[in-house]
């Protein structure tokens, strides 16, 4: 209802500074025309009410594009942080075109969508494309209990790695203890020294300040996509295959 308000609010200050009967400011108006400025107005509206709709569509529009610019510029101001953080999971070349930057939490059920998506992508553009995962745990003690695991298994490799972030992103369900450590043994991770790697303060730290980096660029779930430097929030398939073709494309004309 609020949102309702504050659009009809500027429906009837748009028309009563654009309407062409009215040749004075406001402040120049006497009553007796304010009156009659919105009674036309009221009319107006009245006589086509879905100026309402527009109005509201307009006014959602103009605030996604603000949040958009918003992101953009916090990515920006945030480049160096999001795309060259040696403590990342990074796999491709660091001389690709086409850099994805996934902030994910191994908990997000559309997270587990998105990685059907992130693995054809890896598989169908190769070299053309380095991915850069932000462990992001935003759903509670399992989720950070999983980031933990899953950067103390990078410290065993890339692969092995890649092996465990990928089977607890595509599992579902609960992420206790037990259940991580299974994942792990299954990927081939020394779950020994897992454990005691994943206690040290360092990773602590570098989770407390991926998470405040997601914050600082509107990252409010997940997963949240940056695809050379366009955000992309949730499990938008469609939009993350439009970007990456426009990207491939632009980086074939470069060549």
């Amino acid at each position: 209802m609020k949102a309702f308000l504050a659009a009809l609010a500027g429906i009837f200050a748009l028309f009563a500074f654009s309407a062409p009967a009215v040749a004075q400011t406001s402040d120049e108006l006497t009553d007796a025309q304010r009156v009659e400025v919105r009674e036309m107005i009221g009319t107006y509206i009245l006589e086509n009410p879905e100026i309402i709709e527009e109005a509201l569509i307009e006014l959602q529009r103009r605030a996604r594009q603000r949040e958009s610019e918003a992101m953009m510029s916090a990515i920006g101001a945030n480049g160096d942080l999001i795309y060259n953080d040696a403590r990342d999971p990074s796999f491709g070349p660091a001389d690709a075109p086409i850099v994805i930057v996934e902030f994910m939490d191994y908990k997000c059920g559309y997270c587990r969508i998105a990685s059907q998506w992130v693995s054809e992508a890896r598989e169908a553009y190769g070299d053309q494309i380095r991915f850069v995962f932000k462990e992001y745990p935003i759903l509670g003690e399992e989720s950070r209990y999983a980031a933990r695991a899953a950067l103390a298994a990078l410290r065993q490799g890339e692969d092995v790695y890649w092996r465990f972030h990928t089977a607890m992103v595509q599992s579902s369900g609960p992420l206790p203890a037990g259940r991580v450590e299974n994942f792990a043994r299954l990927a081939g991770v020394d779950v020994e020294q897992m454990n005691s790697d994943m206690d040290e303060r360092q990773i602590q730290t570098h989770i407390e300040q991926v998470y405040a980096l997601g914050r600082a660029i509107g990252a409010e779930g997940t997963p949240f996509f940056i695809v050379n430097g366009q955000p992309v929030p949730g499990a938008n398939r469609d939009m993350l295959d439009e970007i990456l073709a426009s990207e491939l494309a632009r980086a074939n004309r470069n060549n």
